[in-house]
């Protein structure tokens, strides 16, 4: 184990007023004993508890050695049993004594953690109260851990310095116990000189006896009273130490106080000399707040100018180009319509000869199905020259197109007559999106007699309040399970998201065709599509 160097830790009155609070009077005279302070036990009571303490502090700090000390106070022999003779250094000695004295103390203090050192062992009036703080901080003072020593020479410092131990002061406490030993020293050798005399008197001895008992009964009674003084006196320094810090706080209240009353006094004046000028302060402010406002505008003001300057220039250069453009575009306009209204001109003359042939084969068709199912047979054939055609309608998307744009509606009837043409209809899909405050059964039942199938699915609310419905991913599925048995798939929708689904069909190696309203449908969308059929004022109603 190894022993705090106190030397260096604490000063000499601090080391005596911590040897007394942790030996009693017996431990304080066995240690002078066993370390060579007192080398005569015969005079063990000539010397007061306060001079055997500060004995043992010089010889513990080693300002004075045993044997001198020894010398000094008039002995001429000091080799007695159980004496130091100097095999072992006198702190060392010391340690061990106050070590075993404090061994229960470091055994706890050896199972406690750092923190609950610091928390159990924060203020020392819980262990001056119970006796124990001299044995716990020796035990803190010897501890293995650095932040466990630190901690105990802290406490130990800030006791001393809370209750104000000196030197001067510090041990008056003994000064009765050194007239009591004193008198029992002078009884003691009273008796020896009696033991001395050829006296043999029993009833004398008896009778020093008694007295000696006597003594002694006074000398504990008086022991006990300056405990109890000893108590009262700590408590009236306390009391002190807290009326002074009082009378510390009352002075410089009144000093602060005074300060302010001052400081308030000048404070006076000076508002008494700024309110004189409080009016014309307020309209300089008022003037200059009118200026910052009236600056802050024209600089805006000047700032849209330049930017008006600018755009103006831009504008001008952009009107040029538009002005040759636009020139450029009315005589390409005018080239366009000239060959647009010959293409008309023919295409209607050819739609009215389709349907011509259309309704010969549909009268056809039907008498021919009248004559083969009388007959058992298949009612239409297939052939080489009859494609087969899938039509995939996207109801919300054809709807809102014509909507917004046109403000009416698809005739989906129409629609499907001329895109389809004479192939052969394999089957028609309308996808509907079902709104629950839009009753859709009358549209819905008139495509079904019309050829379609309906596929419907309800309009989903989203947590934010949006709404989801589309049946983009449920017609790609459709298309690519029935393009085995497709020659012709007919996407009736203006959707760009159809664009990787129309490039797998070609890559099929089937016709994609694609009817939508020209300015809702995207060009990437009309550039893949085999053919793009505009919907026009023919399919609106």
């Amino acid at each position: 184990m190894s022993y705090p160097n106190l030397k260096l830790q604490i000063q000499r009155d601090q080391l005596t007023w911590f040897l007394d609070l942790l030996l009693n009077e017996r431990e304080i005279f066995q240690l002078s004993a066993s370390i060579g302070i007192i080398p005569d036990v015969d005079r063990l009571y000539a010397l007061s508890k306060r001079e055997l303490l500060v004995n043992l502090t010089d010889a513990f700090l080693g300002t004075v050695a045993p044997k001198k000390a020894a010398l000094e106070n008039g002995e001429t022999h000091i080799s007695k049993p159980g004496i130091n003779n100097g095999e072992t250094s006198v702190e060392e000695l010391a340690s061990e004594f106050l070590t075993e004295k404090a061994h229960a103390a470091i055994s706890r203090v050896g199972y406690m953690e750092v923190s609950e050192i610091e928390t159990f062992f924060k203020t020392s009036d819980i262990l001056i109260e119970a006796g124990d703080f001299g044995e716990v901080v020796w035990a803190l003072l010897t501890d293995q851990r650095t932040a466990v020593v630190e901690h105990g020479y802290r406490l130990l410092n800030t006791t001393y310095e809370s209750v104000e131990v000196a030197h001067t002061n510090g041990y008056e406490d003994l000064q009765s116990s050194e007239q009591l030993e004193k008198i029992g020293s002078q009884d003691a050798y009273n008796l020896e000189d009696t033991d001395q005399q050829p006296q043999n008197s029993t009833s004398e001895i008896e009778q020093l006896e008694q007295q000696l008992a006597n003594s002694k009964a006074d000398y504990v009674s008086l022991e006990q009273k300056h405990s109890r003084l000893d108590q009262q006196r700590a408590f009236l320094l306390e009391e002190n130490k807290g009326l002074k810090t009082q009378a510390e706080d009352y002075h410089d209240n009144e000093k602060r106080r005074k300060e302010l009353e001052q400081e308030n006094l000048t404070l006076r004046e000076q508002v008494t000399q700024y309110t004189e000028n409080a009016t014309t302060v307020q309209q300089l402010t008022d003037e200059r707040d009118l200026l910052l406002v009236e600056k802050e505008r024209l600089i805006e003001q000047l700032q849209e100018y330049e930017q008006i300057k600018a755009a103006k220039e831009t504008f001008t250069t952009d009107l040029n180009l538009v002005e040759e453009a636009i020139y450029k575009g009315y005589q390409g306009l005018e080239e366009f319509q000239t060959n647009l209204h010959n293409h008309f001109d023919a295409l209607e003359s050819s739609h009215q000869a389709a349907r011509g042939a259309l309704n010969q084969i549909r009268q056809t068709l039907a008498y021919l199905d009248t004559q083969q199912l009388s007959e058992g047979e298949d009612a239409y054939p297939m052939t080489a020259e009859q494609p087969r055609v899938g039509v995939f309608v996207d109801v919300q998307n054809m709807f809102y197109a014509a909507k917004d744009r046109y403000g009416r509606r698809v005739d989906y009837i129409k629609l499907l007559d001329l895109i389809v043409g004479p192939r052969y209809l394999m089957g028609a899909y309308a996808y509907v999106v079902q709104i629950p405050e839009i009753d859709q059964a009358p549209f819905l039942s008139l495509l079904e007699h019309n050829g379609y199938t309906i596929k419907s699915k309800d309009l989903r609310l989203r947590g934010d309040g949006s709404a989801k419905g589309d049946w983009d991913v449920g017609i790609a599925v459709d298309v690519v399970s029935m393009l085995g048995s497709l020659d012709v798939v007919i996407l009736a929708s203006g959707d760009g998201d159809f664009c990787p689904l129309a490039e797998l069909i070609k890559q099929q190696n089937k016709r994609v065709e694609v009817v939508a309203f020209e300015h809702n449908t995207s060009m990437d969308l009309q550039q893949i599509a085999d053919q793009f059929f505009p919907i026009g004022d023919e399919l609106l109603i």
